[in-house]
């Protein structure tokens, strides 16, 4: 297979148009269902009729007709026959969805929204490693503080999402450190040789929100072709490698 480009779709909720939830399989009605707060509801549907949507820019298949199974953690993988190869992975928060793509490798992507926290130490020492922490903690302005702690969560986030297999990865084990070109390097406790040579990140604040998006490098390749897309209408491609 030709070597494809990885993409990255966002868009705001309100954006995805919404007729019900016709083109969501059994499986997403449940979780849609199961919801307690319409808002909530509403954020899931609009996601998940996004990824549909956005998979559909990939390949001939209908948004409805998009099939998924799921990994031992939950992780959902396409299981459309002829289209198993595509790799995708979705989050959304209140304001904000993003869906990643892939052909070349495994992929994980986290969006979070910023908000005031409270007990930030408590936070870093659950969520961060100590390199992780003490770098945030170390940051004396508080709204810098806080931008700090989000980059790091939706980094850590995006890396088990690619992994699939959730927080049985430990927070604490794998830590992230930027290079002299401000480039995101993994670090790892566990066997996996040279991390940083397998994986690509990146990071974005876009207004209010923080996403962090983690590749899987072929033959420890860098993806240098990633195209990030803003649904505000259209879809017009802004490169940012």
């Amino acid at each position: 297979m030709p070597f494809e480009p990885t993409h990255l779709y966002i868009t705001r909720p309100e954006q995805v148009k919404t007729p019900g939830t016709a083109i969501l399989d059994n499986a997403e009605r449940s979780r849609a269902d199961a919801f307690k707060f319409p808002q909530d509801r509403e954020l899931y549907i609009a996601a998940h009729l996004f990824m549909r949507r956005t998979l559909s820019k990939h390949a001939p298949i209908a948004p409805a007709d998009w099939q998924f199974r799921t990994n031992a953690y939950g992780k959902p993988f396409i299981a459309t026959p002829g289209y198993e190869h595509l790799q995708f992975n979705l989050s959304h928060t209140q304001g904000m969805i993003a869906c990643a793509v892939s052909y070349a490798g495994t992929i994980g992507v986290d969006v979070e929204k910023h908000k005031p926290l409270t007990g930030l130490d408590a936070l870093c020492r659950y969520a961060l490693s100590p390199l992780e922490a003490h770098d945030v903690l170390s940051i004396r302005d508080p709204t810098r503080k806080e931008q700090r702690f989000f980059t790091y969560w939706t980094l850590k986030e995006a890396y088990i999402k690619a992994r699939g297999m959730g927080l049985s990865i430990p927070l604490q084990e794998f830590t992230f450190t930027q290079d002299t070109k401000l480039e995101w390097r993994l670090h790892t406790e566990t066997p996996e040789s040279n991390p940083q040579e397998k994986w690509q990140f990146d990071t974005h604040i876009i207004g209010q929100h923080h996403l962090s998006v983690g590749i899987e490098k072929i033959n420890a390749r860098f993806i240098s072709s990633l195209t990030f897309l803003y649904n505000s209408g259209s879809d017009n491609p802004i490169k940012i490698y």
